[in-house]
């Protein structure tokens, strides 16, 4: 391996998770099989809808919603915050014809373990500094109450200038503990 590259190892040896994607890959291809044509249906999905939720890694977004691989747009950030998606959301919208917006929060979210200033502070800590520690938003929730956060997402979305004033926008929590979601907004 190249020593250029970032030391990120995928358990207590030396291998990396990459070296890990070609006989993985290999697997679901030929699971997936022609299951569904994705070339005939596009890039625009079916459904109409994209989702925004956490990148955490234990949600398995297509699943929670009942979604099948080229019905909906996923879109993902840390904590499932609205304002991180509105670049994806106005070409999943003007571009790829997406009329409806479902925001995904979850149980037990790291983004609820921290605040802003103290994040900030423990970069520096580290030895990060500049214009990309001090000015950039980490966006932890906002609130401790879950639904609040949900509900402020929703109407950053409803009220912004790119978004389609016509869309429907929903915000559920998926309790990770059983997999469940329950509508907020």
């Amino acid at each position: 391996m190249s020593s250029m590259l970032p030391n990120v190892l995928s358990s207590s040896n030396d291998n990396w998770v990459a070296d890990e994607i070609p006989k993985s890959n290999e697997v679901y291809v030929t699971k997936r099989g022609a299951k569904l044509n994705l070339e005939e249906i596009g890039p625009k999905p079916t459904k109409k809808v994209a989702l925004i939720c956490c990148m955490d890694a234990r949600i398995d977004a297509f699943s929670a919603f009942g979604f099948k691989e080229g019905e909906s747009h996923i879109i993902r950030n840390g904590g499932g915050r609205a304002s991180d998606s509105i670049r994806s959301l106005v070409i999943s919208q003007q571009q790829l014809g997406t009329n409806e917006i479902i925001i995904m929060h979850h149980t037990d979210c790291g983004f609820f373990t921290f605040k802003e200033d103290e994040f900030r502070k423990n970069l520096k800590s580290k030895g990060f500094s500049g214009p990309d520690v001090d000015l950039m938003s980490f966006m932890p929730m906002s609130s401790s109450d879950i639904n609040e956060n949900i509900k402020q997402d929703v109407n950053y979305l409803k009220n912004h200038p790119l978004i389609k004033k016509e869309s429907k926008i929903s915000g559920w929590v998926n309790d990770l503990k059983d997999g469940s979601v329950r509508r907020v907004v």
